[in-house]
């Protein structure tokens, strides 16, 4: 925390995927946002009128790759894809340390995971890989 404001370091992100925890070792950034459909309603008196509806939440992350945890992953997954083998959601925990010394903690439930970018290979540079997801639900746990 720096000057009573939360930055990237007070946050851990927890992703237990359909073969169990998804323990990445060095998580870069992770975005997230709520997915809303509006629909304006103006009446014949001219006084528009929003309505938002949620429809879950979409995000991103990605990934200096020390080890082949997303690789493992993926490959899993495509097999058990090519298996006829049906996926069971993930869920990804946000656990915030706050400012005044508390904890909040939130669950995306109904996790789907998708590798965008396994990552370039090139000589002496780290591979940079990211994944993204979608989620039905994101519930305040603590």
């Amino acid at each position: 925390m720096q000057g009573g404001y939360n930055t990237g370091k007070d946050v851990s992100i927890d992703i237990n995927g359909p073969y169990g925890p998804i323990r990445i070792p060095a998580l870069m950034d992770f975005d997230s946002k709520p997915k809303i459909t509006s629909t304006e309603i103006t009446p014949l008196n001219g006084q528009t009128d929003e309505l938002n509806v949620p429809k879950g939440w979409t995000g991103t992350f990605s990934i200096e790759r020390k080890d082949a945890t997303i690789d493992n992953y993926w490959a899993q997954w495509e097999a058990d894809y090519y298996a006829g083998v049906s996926q069971p959601a993930s869920t990804i925990t946000e656990t915030f340390s706050e400012p005044d010394g508390s904890v909040s903690t939130f669950r995306y439930t109904q996790v789907q995971l998708k590798l965008d970018d396994a990552g370039k290979k090139e000589g002496d540079k780290t591979i940079k890989q990211s994944m993204s997801f979608t989620a039905r639900r994101r519930l305040k746990v603590s």
